[in-house]
């Protein structure tokens, strides 16, 4: 019998010497200095390559990127296979180290900074996993965050857990990259197609505000009483589950439903009618890179107060850029709402987008950062 887990050793051991290797060509021969980014969760990896590389791209004149990963059949260049993460402080000389999610190890005196990977104010965590969430950031030396509102976010959270005396990461503002690259993108393709995208966020991050528990009976709806095709676009995390799962093999036979769990999600996004979300980030994603409209199912909005969650910018914009239904009745009645126009809601998102931190620019504020957060010994 193959032993997997001991061929995945194996090949974490290799992966440290070659990139030691590869560092010490680099950085004393060639001058570059290292960033090291880690990608912790395997799900999640191929959906931010192509936004990295745009981001990366500026880097290349100074300095050597080199990926991290724990796909097991993946390979490219300056990307390595890490599948255990202790290992990683045993890589020597990097400068910095990047990632998009929240992680626990790193490589001895590097500059860690954590890029928070949502545009929206969505809850970073369930109430019950915050005080844990804060005792891993505080590991970090930086945190880059997208705009003002998510920074307050993260500042209330270091006020509420911080001890007397205890260092936390310095945050920076530097604009959202993804979005950038997105809507640059999106210029140059504008095609319309009579379809609805459902994209929820995590079930399992706060069940009493997902969709996933009513999603059967939407679907129906939306198959029954439109002539839209239904594009199921589960959470990444999600695709293996047994509930996402089940979803598949029950509306397998409908020829006006399809589940994409492909890494990117542009073409289904760019060719879309509009979407449906919980409290996803990628909802208010979709809204900035296509100003179309959101239908946001809240089957109880009591539920963010009784879950202290109403304060946050990410449920008072959602009117900004979409509509709000609490069951499949005032889902269809949105739909027809958005169909017979929907200006109002264009004029209020194209003001959202004009309140994020440099727009079109994130990637040079991010590497001027970067390079004065290496300039510091």
């Amino acid at each position: 019998m193959v032993n997997y887990r001991l061929i995945n050793i194996c090949k974490t051991f290799f992966s440290i010497i070659s990139i030691n290797i590869i560092i010490i060509f680099f950085k004393f021969y060639k001058k570059k200095k290292i960033i090291f980014f880690y990608h912790p969760r395997k799900k999640l990896t191929l959906n931010h390559l192509n936004y990295l590389n745009h981001l990366f791209f500026i880097f290349k004149k100074d300095y050597l990127i080199i990926h991290g990963h724990e796909l097991e059949n993946y390979n490219d260049k300056n990307f390595f296979f890490l599948s255990q993460s202790f290992l990683i402080k045993w890589l020597f000389n990097i400068d910095v180290f990047f990632s998009l999610n929240v992680c626990e190890k790193f490589p001895i005196r590097s500059k860690k900074i954590y890029m928070h990977h949502d545009i929206s104010t969505a809850p970073l965590v369930n109430n019950k996993n915050e005080k844990q969430l804060y005792k891993r950031l505080i590991k970090y030396d930086y945190i880059f965050i997208p705009n003002k509102k998510s920074q307050i976010m993260f500042e209330n959270l270091f006020i509420k857990y911080k001890k007397q005396n205890s260092e936390i990461p310095k945050v920076f503002c530097v604009g959202y990259f993804k979005l950038d690259y997105l809507i640059n993108k999106f210029k140059k393709n504008k095609n319309l197609k009579k379809q609805i995208i459902i994209a929820p966020s995590d079930y399992r991050h706060i069940k009493k505000l997902s969709i996933l528990h009513n999603l059967k009976k939407i679907i129906k709806t939306l198959l029954n009483e439109t002539k839209y095709k239904i594009i199921f676009r589960p959470y990444p995390a999600n695709r293996n589950s047994d509930l996402i799962q089940n979803i598949e093999k029950e509306f397998i036979n409908e020829k006006n439903f399809m589940v994409d769990s492909s890494d990117d999600y542009f073409d289904i996004y760019s060719n879309s009618f509009c979407m449906i979300s919980d409290i996803s980030g990628t909802a208010f994603t979709y809204a900035f890179m296509t100003n179309r409209p959101v239908i946001f199912y809240s089957k109880n909005e009591k539920n963010l107060f009784q879950l202290g969650y109403s304060h946050l910018d990410y449920f008072k914009d959602r009117k900004k850029v979409g509509l709000i239904a609490k069951d499949t009745k005032q889902i269809i009645k949105n739909i027809s709402k958005i169909k017979n126009g929907y200006n109002e809601i264009k004029k209020t998102n194209r003001k959202l987008i004009k309140e994020i931190n440099y727009l079109g620019k994130s990637r040079k504020i991010i590497k001027k950062l970067t390079d004065n957060i290496v300039s510091i010994n």
